[in-house]
């Protein structure tokens, strides 16, 4: 994916917001005539640029309207709060001993690929959910690798760019603009979750749920749902019929 530049971001986002599209708490079209227009610039004076920016984006899809809610700004304030804190969990790329973390590792590869199909189809509030739910996850880290925490400042910067930039070169140290960086690119076979919740069924009605290895089999899926103390309890002097098996979703017996 190319690197994505401010100013082909903008136009599409700056044309539909202003196409009589954001409304007041009450659901209201915002105009001069009804008194009940928000100065962007006080907004920006008092949340900064970057959450106002973002906060639009979020709300909703691109082309819904956007219900202005200043409760809802603090939220995306905090966010980029969360972005800035993280800097002090961030360890060298030269430290000798690099501990993988899979599953992290797997989300970080899911949140590139979900940041990239988002905004090449203009879903930018998606996007910037999945880096909510990837920062929220780097919270819990002990140590971030340096080179993990440059993807997300990248995938960041079209949406919050003035903090990304002040990330990218104050903190990180690069000379160069995070807008000059290539696009990062994830790894297909690390955006599959190694375990997945395996709903169990007893005639199309769900009656328990377990996790299990993403790659579980047909037969050892069907001996789990057998095993399970729930299920025994629909099936109990039954006769099964059949077991319908969705592989990656759930198990059906048929009673």
């Amino acid at each position: 994916m190319h690197r994505i530049g401010l100013l082909d971001f903008d136009e599409p986002f700056l044309k539909l917001r202003h196409q009589g599209m954001v409304l007041d708490k009450e659901g209201k079209k915002m105009s001069k005539s009804k008194g009940n227009v928000v100065n962007p610039d006080e907004m920006v004076e008092k949340f900064g640029a970057d959450s106002v920016r973002a906060y639009m984006l979020f709300a909703a899809p691109l082309e819904d309207a956007v219900i202005w809610n200043e409760n809802n700004i603090v939220g995306v304030r905090r966010f980029l709060e969360k972005v800035w804190k993280i800097k002090l969990k961030v360890k060298s790329q030269k430290s000798k001993v690099q501990v993988k973390n899979q599953k992290f590792e797997i989300l970080l590869n899911k949140t590139i690929k979900k940041v990239n199909e988002d905004i090449e189809n203009f879903r930018f509030n998606t996007a910037i959910s999945a880096l909510m739910i990837l920062v929220n996850e780097m919270e819990k880290q002990e140590k971030i690798v340096a080179t993990d925490f440059e993807i997300l400042i990248i995938l960041l910067s079209p949406f919050a760019p003035h903090i990304a930039e002040e990330i990218w070169q104050e903190v990180l140290g690069h000379k160069e603009s995070v807008f000059s960086q290539s696009w990062p690119e994830f790894d297909e076979a690390r955006t599959q979750d190694e375990e997945i919740n395996l709903v169990l069924q007893v005639n199309g009605k769900v009656r328990d749920m377990v996790m299990v290895s993403a790659g579980i089999s047909e037969e050892e899926a069907a001996q789990v749902a057998l095993g399970s103390e729930k299920i025994k309890n629909y099936i109990a002097d039954k006769e099964v019929k059949k077991i319908i098996f969705v592989k990656g979703k759930l198990v059906n017996i048929v009673i």
